[in-house]
């Protein structure tokens, strides 16, 4: 799905003033990041690491594992997507609603794709990978770290991909590489995008055995990550940056937005354990919704009906100020009542 994700900045250009669309933190401050990558501009000249050996080597540090366990890749994207080649034609089980890169990675490389795992068990191959977006999205909910360290361990004849892209907007416990490091059967994902909220400079990485590893990057092409990603990830990381300075009051600034939606007749907010939440609307269509807040609020909503498993009623939303929230609430409060009276 080329298009059809939320932070679609590029379609609306200045009639978009508040983002609802991405889940990425927005309150960012760039400042420092922007002053180090000027005195560094001249990396432009030249060509990157072909494999951003340095970087993964720092992140192997950080994280307490060996340095061929981990695999920097240009976003989670590139990391989904290089998983599906390498295991290509295998089945694959993608719980849904989730993340919906999975399903269009595994199609493009012939995989038997299952959306239900009560019933796969009898049906499909062994050679299987189970795909799990923990914190998932669109939903924001958390599977308990425990149940899923007990899953992988018990089922080592499964691969299990687990996208903990989300692990820095929650604070449930995740799951730790250096505590999985005698897993051979599992593969986790994260996004620097994410963590250090530059989603425009394309930065993860994948922690797995090293033989999967080595067998990732026979496959991969050189030069995915341009180096000024490279000396972004870094500075970063050797700095200990934190881009989101206070996420406890940040998830209780999203559960109360949570609580003044649900409040609103008409809607429904689902429960999360993050800073985006998934929203139903009885009346209506997201779509509908979607462009109504652009033309009349220049707020800009994620559009989840594409999402399989969801309908054109369901939309998604990510806390942003007090006060951004507090006018995405009066807007869907003022849309909600135009329903009723027009329905009249």
């Amino acid at each position: 799905m080329i298009y059809g994700h939320g932070d679609e900045i590029y379609r609306y250009g200045e009639k978009v003033k508040i983002n609802f669309s991405s889940n990425v933190y927005s309150q960012a401050d760039y400042t420092e990041l922007k002053e180090y990558l000027m005195q560094h501009f001249d990396v432009v000249g030249h060509y990157p690491e072909p494999d951003a050996h340095t970087l993964e080597c720092m992140i192997a540090e950080k994280l307490g594992v060996k340095e061929n366990m981990v695999m920097v890749t240009s976003g989670a994207n590139e990391a989904i997507y290089l998983v599906a080649q390498l295991y290509r034609g295998w089945s694959s089980i993608i719980p849904q609603p989730t993340f919906s890169e999975y399903e269009d990675a595994c199609r493009m490389y012939n995989h038997i794709i299952s959306y239900d795992v009560k019933d796969e068990m009898d049906v499909l191959p062994q050679d299987r990978i189970y795909w799990i977006c923990n914190p998932n999205n669109p939903t924001g909910n958390v599977l308990v770290k425990g149940m899923l360290n007990h899953i992988v361990r018990k089922h080592p004849r499964y691969l299990y991909v687990i996208d903990q892209s989300y692990a820095d907007y929650t604070q449930a416990p995740m799951l730790e590489p250096k505590e999985m490091m005698d897993v051979y059967n599992l593969m986790l994902i994260h996004s620097l995008s994410k963590k250090y909220c530059i989603p425009g400079l394309r930065l993860g990485y994948i922690v797995a055995s090293p033989i999967i590893i080595g067998r990732l990057k026979h496959i991969r092409q050189p030069w995915t990550i341009n180096a000024f990603a490279i000396e972004a990830g870094k500075y970063l990381i050797s700095e200990g940056k934190q881009m989101i300075t206070d996420l406890k009051g940040y998830l209780a600034e999203a559960q109360r937005l949570r609580q003044n939606l649900e409040a609103i007749d008409g809607l429904k907010v689902m429960k999360t354990d993050t800073n985006f939440m998934l929203v139903s609307i009885n009346q209506g269509t997201s779509m509908e919704l979607k462009r109504w807040l652009i033309d009349n609020y220049g707020i800009l909503i994620r559009d989840a009906s594409n999402i399989r498993g969801l309908d054109d009623n369901y939309f998604r939303v990510t806390a942003q100020t007090p006060e951004e929230d507090d006018q995405l609430v009066e807007a869907l409060t003022e849309y909600v009542g135009h329903l009723i009276e027009t329905s009249d």
